[in-house]
This record gives structure tokens, C-alpha cells and sequence, in this order.
């Protein structure tokens, strides 16, 4: 017998009360997280033999459940957008929901009065475009190091020795190097950094790869023969220099301008049947620069560049260059090198590389010798998150990546005054435009967004003021506070000053606003058009 999969409809009468519901239970557990004073909230993972701190608005919607189904729906429909804002900036996810509750709240306040109309629709997204015209004309850039100094102690886990280490990390590798995070419980947090010189060229065959699972080849300790002429088996020079290294047991990589159909097969063979771990890795001579890929890795490695038969007859093992490991994708090889292999030589080829610049007049050349130089230096850093518990370095861990978002979403687009300050300063502004842009209805839309952008600092003050006190010093607070028009000030809420947005670190990155304005009004859109729900 056919099973019968019975859906329950939810007529329009109760879908309000539903996700508003849903949209208030959010809200109350957001509200306990945000700010400075934030706290942490503890779930129960069932499928995890420890529970979990969140303080981040991603990973709180994404792990709440209720024993509602239709506020479960409406979760998803949440998790979804938190997820993207994540992803993109690390920030902004507490204050895009701010905005979106008050937009859908009081747009059903809207639908029931009758008052909802396109108009309206068009006056929000005209009122939110034009807001974030005039936010993106007062974006601070971040031009110096102390200033980025400042945004990384924003982003970060408040912790003094981690922001150090981020801190460190970034002086060694610069503000667009590769940063990687893992947890080590029962440590110090600590840094550390891998020299790795990076080609775009890859593996040759994937018969070469040694991780399956992930595509690639890896090897440690390996040797490498670098070669400006095509690989053949002719005179049996190439044979000659494997039987040592097959005897040894060591892992070999070969990189040159070409390879004949006869030496890739043997080279193949001998990977398959495990008589050696080798790989093979192409650099076509097409342009003058190829030539310079191979000079510099045979310099890095410590390796003699074969560049004619007679260096062919003269090869000895002890030609070829050693690497601490390789790592190679299929479309891009990385080497670490032995510490200590001809630093002094690489010094001096890096400072000469930097003279070319100087004396060159052609961008194309200088911007490949600078290429040249960077990859010579290149260092990748891995910061280990410690802790005196898995749940404590988790926690740490989990903070430090989006942290670490956030920071560099500000390098984008730059940054804004934060708490909420760019947004209260805003509002004058926005209804002075919308009096003489709006009309009819489209006036209420524009209204819509200018009160929920004051309610991200309005919350603040909720989480940091006496509740007796709360409505009029909060009043008289906002009206001076907007009243603030330096793009160079912040406001503090901790100590009730409004300070310099360098000194204090108190700011917010264009690129988390954004995408959180647009979100927020976007799901607006979704969730007010909703009619029924199908469970």
C-alpha cells in the first residue's frame, strides 16, 4: 500500500504569530550575546559527548531547535542568511538580525493595517541604497599598520597574548598571507611559521598523487631535479640517478620544461608498483619568465639546474636539491625549504631583484620580479589556539576564525565607526533625503529602515544600562550622540565616551555592514510575502 505523506497547511491567520514567535525567541537570545558584555551560550549537543559555547549569531541559530516544527522552518530560513554573512565578513550577524526583526515586525504592523503596499517595498530599498551611498563615502581605509594593529584587537578574541600572536603573525607574512588556525588543548596558544616557495604550475598526472581522497601529492624530505631540457631515457642518464635514490628509499620530484611519452611511462610505473615515491611536475619555457621559475626553485632548493647534455653526464645525486616537503595540487606546487640552505644567496637575490625594480621602467617586469622577490620570502603561518580544556580551545578556535574574517573584510572596503554610531548618525540625514525623494507610502518604507538602523546601539544600551534608568538616559544619549558627525570618532559603550575610532579600535568594516543591510532587507521582502506554511 502507497504511504500517504500528509502535510498540514498553516493558514495566513496564524503564519504571523508564528514567525514572529520564532523571530522573538531569536531576538531574546541575541540580545545576551551582543556587545562587549556579551555572554556565551551553552548548548547540549546530543551526538557530542561535550556541550558547546557560542557567542556568534551563526553558530547559535544554526544549532537552536525547538520541539516546534513550523519555528524550527523558520530557524532554517534564518540559518541560511546568518551562514552567507558569515562566510563573507566573520561580523554582523547580531546586527543584521537587529534590523531584520524590527523590519519584519513592524512590517506586519503594516500588512494588518493595510499600509503595506510596493510603495513601501520601493521606499526601503531606496532609503537602503542611498544609506549605503553615503556610508561607502565615509569608509576609513586601513593605511597603516597600527591602525590594522587596532582592527585586529576589534576582531579577535579578547585575549591579549592571541591578539599578539595575530599581531606577530601578520608583521611576518603581511595582511593578505596565509594564516592557517588549529586547536592544541592543554598548551599556550602559539605561532608558527612555515617558509614555503609557491609555483602555478602542478602535478603532471594524477597518477603521481599520493592523498587520494584530497588530490595531491605530498612528500617530506624529498629530492628534487630541476631540468631546462625534456626528460628522456636516452643514454640512461635519468635511470642512472634514480637507482641511488630507489636504494635509499627517498621521495623524488621532478620538474622541467618537458617530458618524452617514454620517461612519463617508467616514471608512472615505478610510482604504481611502489618502487619509488615520485612525482612529476611540468613548466613549459613559453615565456621568458618560465626559465626564471626554475632558476629560482634550483636556488631555494639548493639544486643544480641542468641546462645541457654535458650536465646530464656530470649529474650525481648530490646535484640534486632537498626540500623539508613538498606539497603539489594540480595546479599549484608549494616547497618548504631546509632552514639554513643558502639564506645568505637568497638575501642577496631578493636585494637584487628590489634594485631591478628601481632602475626598471616596465610595470610588467617589475611586477613579476616582485613577484619573483615575495615568493623567495614567502611564510605561511599557523597560529595554535590553546586552552586548558577541548572545550575552552574550541571556543577559542571557533571565535579566532571568524575573528579573523571580520578583519579582513575591513581591508576591502575599510571601516566605519562602530556600535552602531554610523548607522545613529545616519538617520538626520536619511529623512531630510526621503522628504524630498519620497512620497505616499514609500515614506513608511523609508521610515521602516531608518528606526531599525537606531536599534543596534538602542540594544547596546539595553545590555550596559540600569533598566530604571534605561528609557530617559538612553533618549537623551541617542540625541547627542547623532548629533556626533566626525568619521573619525566611536562610541564606547562600556565607558559612556564617544573616542577616536584609531585609539579605541571600536569600529565596524563597510563590507559586514553591507552585506548585512542587504540581507536583512531582502529577507524582509521573503518573509512579509509569505501566505501560507506547508509542514
Amino acid at each position: 500500500m502507497k504511504k500517504n505523506n500528509a502535510h498540514a497547511i498553516i493558514s495566513s491567520d496564524f503564519v504571523q504569530i508564528y514567525i514572529e514567535n520564532g523571530i522573538k525567541k531569536v531576538e531574546l537570545l541575541l540580545k545576551e550575546t551582543y556587545g562587549p558584555s556579551g555572554k556565551n551560550i551553552i548548548f547540549d549537543k546530543k551526538n557530542l559527548s561535550n556541550p558547546q559555547l557560542f557567542k556568534n549569531g551563526s553558530k547559535i541559530v544554526s544549532n537552536l531547535r525547538t520541539t516546534s516544527e513550523i519555528e524550527n522552518l523558520i530557524f532554517l530560513m534564518l540559518e541560511d542568511c546568518f551562514q552567507k554573512i558569515n562566510n563573507i565578513s566573520g561580523d554582523g550577524t547580531k546586527t543584521f538580525f537587529l534590523i531584520l526583526a524590527y523590519l519584519v515586525l513592524n512590517g506586519f504592523k503594516s500588512l494588518t493595517q493595510n499600509t503595506y503596499s510596493l510603495e513601501t517595498k520601493i521606499g526601503i530599498t531606496k532609503t537602503l541604497n542611498y544609506a549605503l551611498k553615503v556610508l561607502n563615502d565615509k569608509s576609513l581605509p586601513i593605511s597603516t599598520e597600527i591602525f590594522w594593529g587596532k582592527v585586529l584587537e576589534r576582531y579577535i578574541p579578547q585575549d591579549e597574548n592571541l591578539v599578539n600572536i595575530f599581531k606577530e603573525a601578520f608583521e611576518k607574512i603581511g595582511k593578505t598571507g596565509q594564516l592557517k588556525i588549529r586547536t592544541e588543548t592543554g598548551k599556550k596558544s602559539n605561532l608558527v611559521l612555515e617558509k614555503g616557495m609557491q609555483i602555478s604550475r602542478g602535478y603532471f598526472s594524477p597518477y603521481f598523487t599520493t592523498d587520494k581522497k584530497n588530490i595531491m601529492v605530498q612528500f617530506k624530505n624529498p629530492y628534487i631535479l630541476l631540468s631546462l631540457q625534456k626528460i628522456t631515457l636516452d643514454d640512461n642518464y635519468l635511470i642512472r640517478l634514480l637507482e641511488p635514490i630507489i636504494y635509499e628509499k627517498r621521495s623524488l620530484v621532478i620538474i622541467s620544461s618537458d617530458i618524452d611519452e617514454q620517461a612519463l611511462s617508467t616514471l608512472i610505473l615505478n610510482k604504481i608498483n611502489g618502487i619509488l615515491d615520485i612525482a612529476y611536475v611540468k613548466v613549459p619555457q613559453t615565456f621568458l619568465f618560465d626559465k626564471t621559475v626554475l632558476e629560482d626553485l634550483a636556488l631555494y632548493t639548493n639544486a643544480k639546474l641542468i641546462v645541457s647534455s654535458r650536465d646530464w653526464k656530470s649529474m650525481q645525486k648530490s646535484n640534486l636539491g632537498q626540500v623539508n616537503k613538498v606539497l603539489l595540487t594540480k595546479t599549484k606546487s608549494i616547497f618548504w625549504a631546509k632552514s639554513g640552505l643558502k639564506e645568505e644567496l637568497i638575501e642577496r637575490k631578493c636585494h637584487d631583484l628590489k634594485q631591478q625594480i628601481l632602475f626598471s621602467d616596465s610595470d610588467y617586469e617589475n611586477e613579476k620580479r616582485e613577484e619573483r622577490r615575495r615568493n623567495f620570502t614567502g611564510t605561511n603561518a599557523i597560529i595554535e589556539i590553546g586552552g586548558t580544556t577541548e572545550l575552552e580551545s574550541s571556543d577559542l578556535r571557533s571565535r579566532s576564525e571568524i575573528g579573523l574574517l571580520g578583519a579582513r573584510a575591513c581591508l576591502y572596503e575599510g571601516v566605519l565607526p562602530g556600535s552602531g554610531l554610523s548607522f545613529l548618525q545616519l538617520t538626520e540625514e536619511l529623512e531630510n533625503w526621503s522628504r524630498s525623494n519620497l512620497y505616499g507610502n514609500s515614506i513608511n518604507g523609508s521610515k521602516l529602515v531608518i528606526n531599525s538602523l537606531v536599534k543596534p546601539i538602542q540594544t547596546l544600551m539595553e545590555c550596559q544600562v540600569d533598566k530604571s534608568t534605561l528609557l530617559p538616559q538612553s533618549l537623551s544619549k541617542l540625541e547627542s550622540l547623532a548629533k556626533v558627525q566626525d568619521i573619525y570618532l566611536s562610541y564606547d559603550i562600556k565607558q559612556n565616551k564617544v573616542k577616536n575610532i584609531i585609539d579605541s579600535g571600536i569600529l565596524d568594516s563597510l563590507k559586514g555592514i553591507r552585506i548585512g543591510l542587504q540581507t536583512a532587507t531582502s529577507l524582509t521582502y521573503s518573509i512579509l510575502s509569505i501566505a501560507n506554511i506547508i509542514i
